[in-house]
């Protein structure tokens, strides 16, 4: 079985976290089980390989911690958001202007940037693949809406944009925030091609993420069009159209 390096799983706080209430066993199967799900997808894994990855004897040690297959991706899926919470606060709270304020810019790189900083690369890659295996699920069964663990950093952070994207539905805001989500993740995997390419386009990480941000920038700040936006005819329709519109004058000779 190939050896993973071992991933830094230090948290900020000195609090127990998700992560650090449970034993050593449960840690191994939740990390091994990240990994797993974001390389092969969260259906494609069982149980019993998730055990048996992790190094344990005993074949039912995912029921015996976590009771369900579910409650293993809800643990999965809690056991980073304390410390990127704490992360995001420290963010918050050196951003804010005399006024309180926090810019658009300055609230996606305190949603957004503590992955980058925090996590070392194989935590990065790891936590990349899975969330993005999560957002193919349905919205009202992903871990978020069932997570017990507080996050008031990133619920400022979420009302925040929303107060300055006011002008969009707030259903649209969503489907913008999950697809900025889906551009994070991708761009996490595409910095770690980049770096190992001779020569880079990106010789550092800071133009590559501030471009990167200012993308997913740009996508939240997009005017909403989805209930006025009507669809042109095919190509083919307008060029027939036309066609058809110039000879309707033309007398035959």
């Amino acid at each position: 079985m190939t050896e993973h390096p071992k991933q830094n799983n230090k948290q900020p706080g000195k609090k127990k976290d998700a992560f650090n209430l449970h034993s050593k066993g449960a840690q191994k199967l939740m990390l091994t089980a990240e990994r797993l799900f974001g390389e092969r997808g969260i259906d494609a894994v069982s149980l019993r390989q998730i055990v048996s990855a992790a190094g344990q004897a005993n074949s039912s040690a995912v029921q015996h911690h976590f009771g369900t297959k579910e409650g293993l991706i809800q643990a999965v899926y809690d056991m980073r958001l304390p410390a990127l919470d704490i992360s995001r606060k420290s963010r918050l709270d050196a951003a804010r202007d005399s006024n309180g304020n926090v810019s658009v810019p300055q609230l996606l790189v305190a949603l957004y940037m503590p992955v980058v900083e925090d996590f070392d690369e194989v935590a990065q890659k790891s936590c990349s693949l899975f969330s993005s295996r999560l957002m193919q699920f349905d919205i009202n069964n992903h871990p978020h809406m069932s997570t017990k663990v507080p996050q008031p950093a990133y619920d400022e952070i979420i009302q925040r944009l929303a107060s300055h994207f006011n002008y969009l539905p707030g259903e649209v805001l969503m489907v913008r925030l999950r697809l900025a989500s889906e551009l994070f993740f991708g761009a996490l995997g595409e910095w770690h091609h980049l770096s190992r390419m001779t020569p880079s386009p990106y010789p550092a990480p800071e133009p590559f993420w501030s471009e990167a941000l200012q993308a997913i920038e740009a996508l939240l700040r997009l005017p909403y069009t989805g209930a006025t936006w009507q669809a042109l005819p095919p190509a083919s329709s307008r060029q027939g159209g036309s066609s058809a519109k110039a000879g309707k004058g033309k007398k035959l000779a």
